[in-house]
């Protein structure tokens, strides 16, 4: 697996922003209209969309949490934690994100679905990779 990030194409400004909160229709908790530097963490969103943008204001990355436990922190501060301390190239590139924070009664179903909606409407390549069992041999 290489360690390069998506550098965006996108710029998200507010308008684009609300667009796509707009998106998640009913289980919208409320818009978030101002980016979050990374690190940083709202702090009361358990399932949300999140797209992590670099210096340019690029989106780079767009992804959803759904976390099955209890958290101490917002889920998508959480998550973005864990991205940026896996990755380099991640914590190098990624400055601010965005939330669309969602309904805690949100099926799965709908937090994907979205998260892809999002992902199609910004141009950012979703990656989903399936882990084979390496044969032993």
């Amino acid at each position: 697996m290489t360690d390069t990030t998506w550098a965006g194409v996108v710029v998200i400004t507010d308008e684009r922003y609300a667009m796509l909160a707009r998106l998640a229709g009913q289980w919208l908790v409320e818009p978030q209209p101002e980016p979050i530097p990374i690190g940083e963490d709202p702090g009361y969103e358990d399932k949300a969309i999140y797209i992590a943008v670099n210096r340019n204001g690029n989106a780079c990355y767009c992804g959803k949490t759904a976390p099955t436990r209890a958290l101490n922190r917002g889920a998508a501060a959480t998550r973005l934690g864990q991205h940026t301390n896996r990755s380099t190239s991640k914590r190098d590139e990624w400055v601010e994100y965005w939330v669309i924070p969602l309904r805690a009664a949100t099926p799965g179903h709908v937090v994907s679905t979205l998260e892809k909606t999002v992902a199609a409407r910004l141009g950012i390549p979703l990656v989903h990779r399936t882990r084979i069992p390496r044969r032993r041999t």
